[in-house]
């Protein structure tokens, strides 16, 4: 799973959505707690809301490309909280990933000590 979150940005980026390789891994990391605490693997959309709710929790925001910032610094009123789409793209390519290594996500979580 180390390998996971770099590969992930680098789709996502192919796909136009420019997220670093540390947002994903965070994703991945809410996500596994998630199912640690009990959410059903399976279940995309409890897992989604699960995150989301982390998210919100850890008050984890985003912002514009850096590129597009002045030497000012960043325009706050274009910092907002990571959108669903965001995750479930993350996890959407997670499952490609785990597809690749011939691994089902509940067995993977059966397997996690917790």
């Amino acid at each position: 799973m180390n390998e996971a979150g770099e590969w992930i940005a680098e789709q996502l980026s192919e796909e136009g959505l420019m997220v670093t390789s540390g947002f994903v891994d965070l994703v991945l990391d809410m996500e596994w707690t998630s199912i640690e605490e009990g959410v059903d693997p399976e279940a995309r959309a409890l897992v989604v809301d699960s995150v989301m709710q982390k998210m919100t929790e850890e008050n984890v925001q985003v912002g514009p490309p850096p590129e597009t910032l002045s030497t000012d610094g960043i325009d706050t009123s274009q910092i907002r909280p990571v959108p669903r789409q965001f995750v479930e793209q993350v996890l959407s390519w997670e499952d490609d990933f785990l597809g690749f290594a011939a691994v089902r996500r509940s067995d993977y979580a059966s397997d996690v000590p917790g």
